[in-house]
């Protein structure tokens, strides 16, 4: 016993005294020993306040059992002033100041040693209540652990959170971007009153009113200041407070069929998500494939692009083909890592994001870009036809980014995932269950009605909701997975993005910026040529700034309007701009690729020059594929 409880009483405790004050009762000392003690730093103010219920000081006399070895391990002590022994061997050595009984938080049955008060001991008793009430956080219970290892090792270390002494920082780019979205309102207001007054501006007081609302969002979206969501429901909500327009305006956007539509499809990835469908796949791809690199690296872009057109974010499709990374490369030398980790993690990504502007499913700004064409040509770019506008396009960019792909990754290294593994690994997956059984369902039913709504003239946000209805009625999508596994602040800002277009549209922003941007229209009139590369540099510089959703939104809001008055279809401006502000070169640039980085980090691949080259190259292949698909745009009539 003495090898397990150690004998040094230097080491028995840590001999530091949480919430000890002779001046203060019982309830006080509680209190005190909660604030104190750096174990609960993370635990709520509420939950604290209800431990100083559950938890009492008790008086040990001496000789006196704290608790006898074998009792059911059920409470949780801290000495507060005095000293224990060894039940078993009361004359060796004493125990200070700690916690003791952790066999209780750690879900062992019984203590395994007896201790008696070797004096007189004030101790604070913790029930059974307490410790559930503060086992849900991982500070208190990782503390308890470490406590009890260091006792058992002789080098007690009690756990401190980071969060407990450390000093609140504030990063100067936040109190920058703060400053300035004071500021930045006031100066839009001001001076373009200043312009009405000297009529140099024709625009309506609410206009320029929601005009400084949106210099605010600007700069909320420029310093990531706020979540997009909340920015985006900050800019409808001031719109109705400040009277700029009417509730059923600002907030269409939540009653929208985009907005349905999104949600069906959300509903839909979640049982995709959840029942493993995605990793079925990958696995069937690697068992009929050949073992062979170049195959690795197809199925890890395939995955994903896949993906694309069923779930409406990027941030999900990347959280759900991140774990494939390890999949490959855990267990490989560091030599096969650094030479051929790059490209996969490149495929990886871009099987996730590359594609996004050739779906209109595929990212809320899609479906905001869509609903901001006339009523006409919205018609006649639904799913099907969207794709198949794009398609030139899609596949000059699969051909140039494949060539890329080959000549900046490319390396003697060969490696292969054992044929064995593989089928090993698909029959532990055995058959398809009924959840993905409903999720391939899902997948067919939303497929045909995208690519048959001209025949059952059906919309096809309520076909998706239908779907959508069909796994909840059946339990493939159950009450928790349908409030916590949705993506809710996606719907949010949807619903506020196609609100604070209309409130943009009804205050008559967009045809005052319209006319400042004329010189636009001989532009894409004469040189549409010129016109493309000087959208896509625009585009470029605006996102080293503003994020992928603002810049879109931004620049459809100018441009679209402009190409009703000219042979450009006004689709063709909409998707060079969706193609154009996906593209990045730095993680800050995209929160998917943050992402991304954050979830593959424990897999170490080689150099991120070269990946920082790969991305500068991708931009100029989708300038490349742009102008290969002019003819093609030309033969459909969406280009004279």
């Amino acid at each position: 016993m003495e090898a397990v409880l150690g004998s040094d009483a230097s080491v028995a405790g840590d001999e530091t005294v949480y919430g000890f004050s002779a001046s203060q009762d019982g309830s006080g000392r509680v209190c005190q020993f909660l604030l104190d003690c750096p174990l609960f730093a993370a635990s709520t103010l509420e939950d604290k306040a209800r431990s100083v219920g559950l938890a009492y000081i008790k008086e040990l006399k001496p000789g006196e059992a704290l608790f006898h070895k074998g009792d059911r391990a059920k409470t949780l002590f801290y000495i507060l002033d005095g000293r224990l022994a060894l039940e078993d061997e009361p004359n060796k050595g004493s125990l200070g100041t700690g916690f003791y009984g952790e066999e209780s938080v750690m879900g062992m049955p019984t203590y395994i040693a007896g201790l008696v008060a070797n004096g007189a001991c004030t101790v604070l008793v913790m029930p059974r209540a307490f410790i559930a009430l503060h086992s849900q956080y991982a500070d208190f219970c990782q503390g308890i652990v470490e406590h009890f290892h260091g006792r058992l090792s002789g080098e007690l270390a009690i756990h401190q959170p980071a969060s407990s002494h450390a000093i609140a920082r504030v990063d100067n780019g936040i109190l920058v971007g703060w400053a300035l979205s004071l500021c930045i309102p006031l100066v839009v207001f001001l001076g373009l009153h200043s312009l009405k007054s000297e009529g140099l501006l024709d625009l309506s007081d609410n206009g320029i009113t929601y005009s400084a609302i949106l210099g605010t969002c600007a700069v909320m979206w420029m310093f990531r200041l706020l979540p997009d969501y909340i920015t985006g429901l900050f800019s409808i909500l001031s719109a109705v407070l400040m009277g700029i327009a009417a509730p059923d305006t600002a907030f269409s956007g939540f009653s929208s069929d985009s907005f349905f539509l999104a949600m069906g499809i959300l509903g839909l990835s979640v049982v995709i998500k959840s029942s493993g469908l995605s990793y079925r796949l990958f696995i069937a791809l690697l068992r009929i494939g050949p073992a062979r690199k170049f195959w690795y690296n197809l199925s890890f872009f395939t995955v994903g692009a896949l993906l694309t057109p069923f779930i409406p974010t990027t941030n999900g499709r990347v959280t759900l083909v991140a774990n494939l990374l390890p999949e490959i490369l855990t267990g490989m030398q560091e030599k096969i890592r650094r030479a051929e980790g790059p490209r996969l993690k490149m495929n990886l990504l871009h099987g996730a994001s590359l594609l996004s502007p050739f779906f209109v499913s595929s990212k809320s700004v899609n479906f905001i870009v869509l609903g901001m064409l006339p009523l006409q040509v919205q018609e006649s770019f639904q799913w099907v036809s969207w794709f198949i506008a794009g398609s030139a396009v899609c596949g000059v960019m699969l051909v140039l980014y494949l060539l890329l792909n080959l000549i900046m990754f490319r390396n003697s290294v060969n490696f292969t995932v054992p044929k064995s593994i593989v089928r090993s690994q698909q029959q532990l997956l055995g058959r398809l269950t009924g959840q993905e059984w409903s999720g391939l369902l899902g997948l067919a039913v939303l497929l045909f009605g995208l690519m048959f709504s001209s025949l059952h003239k059906l919309d096809i946000a309520w076909v998706a909701m239908a779907i959508l209805f069909y796994l909840m009625m059946f339990g493939f999508l159950g009450q928790k997975q349908f409030r916590a596994s949705i993506d809710w602040s996606f719907l949010v800002f949807l619903g506020s993005l196609i609100g604070m277009v209309n409130v943009i549209r009804e205050t008559g922003i967009h045809l005052w910026l319209s006319d400042q941007l004329n010189f636009l229209v001989v532009l894409m009139d004469s040189s549409p040529g010129i016109f493309v590369v000087v959208l896509a540099i625009s585009i470029a510089l605006v996102r080293i700034v503003l994020p992928i959703n603002a810049t879109v939104i931004v620049f459809a809001t100018l441009l679209i309007p402009l190409a009703s008055n000219v042979s450009l279809n006004p689709w063709i401006i909409g998707f060079l701009i969706l193609l154009f502000s996906e593209s990045f070169i730095l993680p800050y640039q995209a929160s998917y690729y943050s992402l991304f980085l954050e979830l593959t980090s424990a897999v170490e691949v080689g150099s991120q020059k070269k990946i920082f080259v790969f991305h500068c190259a991708i931009w100029l292949i989708k300038l490349g594929a742009v102008y290969a698909s002019i003819p093609f745009w030309v033969h459909l009539g969406l280009l004279a």
